[in-house]
């Protein structure tokens, strides 16, 4: 009997199951970008960071270099070597960063594109049934 109130309830309390299983594979695939988000923020931070030490470091070393052993005619160039150098790979680490975040996806983008293919194939399905 297609009517039956049985079946009905039955067929419902299979629509939502499917619907809650749904929703908690999205919620889980949601949990897992915001960590691998955060996990990607501190490894960003921490090359930040790198980048900062080398470029004080560098300053650092080329001041106290020129005050401790070099011979008057020699100061300026191992002054800027060391500086030089020390700036070179600051800038290198940064450039690293810019490069690593340009070749990103948006955020939650895994996330999105799964919703979005979901809400196609359900129309196509609701299409074809309608049909």
């Amino acid at each position: 009997m297609a009517g039956d109130p049985g079946r009905l309830v039955g067929r419902a309390r299979g629509l939502v199951a499917t619907s809650i299983r749904a929703v908690r594979t999205r919620m889980e695939l949601l949990a897992v970008e915001i960590q691998e988000t955060g996990t990607r923020a501190v490894r960003d931070l921490l090359i930040a960071g790198m980048a900062l030490n080398l470029v004080l470091f560098g300053l650092l070393l080329g001041a106290v270099w020129i005050v401790l052993a070099v011979p008057a005619e020699l100061r300026r160039l191992l002054l800027g070597f060391f500086s030089l150098a020390f700036l070179i790979g600051g800038a290198g680490a940064l450039l690293w960063l810019r490069s690593e975040v340009a070749g990103r996806k948006p955020f939650l983008h895994a996330t999105l594109t799964i919703l979005k293919d979901d809400e196609q194939a359900l129309d196509k399905k609701h299409r074809d049934e309608q049909t």
